[in-house]
């Protein structure tokens, strides 16, 4: 569909400036009425296939900008004889699936590096990428109001990097090329965190600037109300 929006224009801009080329050559034969009437056809012409081709931008806004795809299904199962410890199915793109062990705490938060592209980039069809950063286990009730305060987690680093490491050139050339950081000031892109318990399952969804986190079954969905 998205592609009739690009057809369009470009039809109507070829016959406007063929009608416009027609004109102006009788024009010049002193042809005066035949010339006037082609070529004022063609601007016409012109003029339409500029305003569908505004228009088809302004839909791609509402398409591109909204988009956004599943980057990870996450379930836990509480580890027999352990308490506050689980056991993390991630269910990837493609079908992958990653098993993790022994996080310990009542709640989670996964993180990703996240490039952004700039909005008109976005419009032409470049959406954003990422790369998992972690994911952690800890608890909800590690601070305290009274002072700041030490806590521990436990956690798993989700990627390798193999070579050029393509986000920091990105922060350093600070969006030149049209490309940006979800948080531009910091190295930690874009993270969510949800309670953790025995037969929770959450859906984490990239949109065009960072992570979002669903509940993925009833189990989930009555926790995340319970906590409204």
């Amino acid at each position: 569909m998205g592609l009739i929006w690009w057809i369009l224009p470009a039809l109507t801009g070829v016959i406007g400036l063929m009608l416009s080329f027609a004109g102006v050559g009788r024009l010049l034969k002193l042809r005066l009425a035949a010339g006037a009437v082609r070529f004022v056809f063609g601007i016409g012409f012109l003029g339409l296939a500029g305003m569908v081709t505004l228009a088809g931008l302004n839909m791609q806004t509402f398409k591109r900008l909204t988009y956004e795809r599943v980057v990870a299904t996450i379930s836990f199962d509480k580890t027999p004889g352990a308490d506050d410890t689980y056991s993390i199915t991630m269910l990837l793109p493609e079908g992958e699936v990653r098993e993790i062990r022994e996080i310990k705490g009542d709640e989670f938060s996964l993180g990703a590096q996240v490039l952004t592209f700039k909005p008109m980039a976005q419009m032409l069809g470049y959406d954003s990428v990422y790369r998992l950063d972690f994911l952690e286990g800890r608890f909800s009730s590690r601070y305290n109001t009274a002072a700041v305060s030490q806590a521990t987690s436990t956690g798993i680093r989700l990627y390798e990097n193999p070579g050029l490491d393509v986000y920091a050139l990105a922060k350093e050339q600070n969006g030149r090329f049209g490309i940006g950081t979800a948080q531009r000031d910091t190295n930690f892109g874009s993270a969510v965190y949800a309670p953790m318990a025995d037969g929770l399952e959450y859906e984490v969804s990239l949109t065009q600037s960072a992570l979002v986190l669903r509940p993925a079954n009833a189990a989930a969905t009555a926790r995340l109300r319970a906590q409204e």
